[in-house]
């Protein structure tokens, strides 16, 4: 398997490792490396065979094709996994929950995700304009609590499998790759994922700006009237599944 892995979820996937195999995971950092020759049991010429021994130590060069291939290797033929890049014979609607997939398709971020990555980066911008230094207290109050902790840390995705929606988050600090080169992409990708959900209604948002990019709580979410709201949550087009991105290479 040959590829460039531009999403990777290390820690789940190690956490999942270690269930499957039973025992905890070493983390190696360096190996040790002895290499020497015996004494020869002829002994008329014991100077020439006497032991040498050279030794060194190499630290472990982190791949995360390697980790990723290693891991698909140890969830073939297990009945909580599903590669439906290798069989036809999988029906994602009767995949059970918390069971891993891997499917290829092509991924999606919503153009509305668009509006959250320009706020974030016009952010230290605004909040440090003249403007913004003369608010009075209660206007610099009121914008400190809607961007003071806005991140946009989680990245809405969609993807289709099987004329199935499958929506997630990944997580900005887990990609590989620039955000920017991230959106562009439209050619098909592998994703390995765990389903979380069964079906959820196409009513309900798998992505909502004034909780996962301005984080507030859900007082001050229901206090600002979505009629106006610039920040309105984002929902698929039909009824969808949640998953847990644990990896995407392409």
């Amino acid at each position: 398997m040959f590829g460039k892995v531009i999403y990777y979820d290390k820690s789940a996937i190690s956490d999942y490792k270690t269930i499957i195999s039973g025992k905890p995971n070493l983390e190696i950092s360096e190996y040790s490396i002895s290499n020497g020759k015996g004494i020869n049991a002829d002994f008329k010429v014991l100077g020439a065979d006497a032991k040498s021994t050279k030794s060194y130590t190499a630290k472990i060069q982190e791949s995360n094709m390697f980790d990723c291939s290693e891991f698909e290797k140890m969830l073939n033929g297990r009945d909580d996994f599903c590669d439906f890049t290798t069989s036809a014979d999988y029906d994602i609607l009767r995949v059970s929950s918390r069971t891993i997939i891997k499917a290829d398709g092509i991924i999606e971020i919503p153009e509305e995700f668009d509006m959250v990555k320009l706020i974030e980066a016009f952010k230290p911008i605004l909040m440090n304009t003249d403007q913004y230094k003369n608010l009075e207290d209660n206007g610099r109050v009121a914008l400190e609590a809607f961007l003071g902790n806005a991140q946009a840390t989680k990245i809405p995705l969609v993807f289709e499998l099987d004329g199935q929606i499958l929506c997630g988050k990944l997580f900005q600090q887990r990609l590989l790759i620039d955000y920017e080169e991230l959106s562009e992409i439209d050619d098909e990708v592998t994703v390995l994922a765990r389903v979380v959900t069964s079906i959820v209604n196409k009513s309900k948002p798998y992505y909502d700006p004034l909780k996962d990019f301005m984080k507030m709580n859900r007082m001050m979410r229901r206090s600002i009237d979505n009629k106006d709201n610039q920040f309105k949550p984002i929902f698929a087009d039909s009824d969808y599944r949640i998953i847990e991105v644990l990896a995407i290479y392409q």
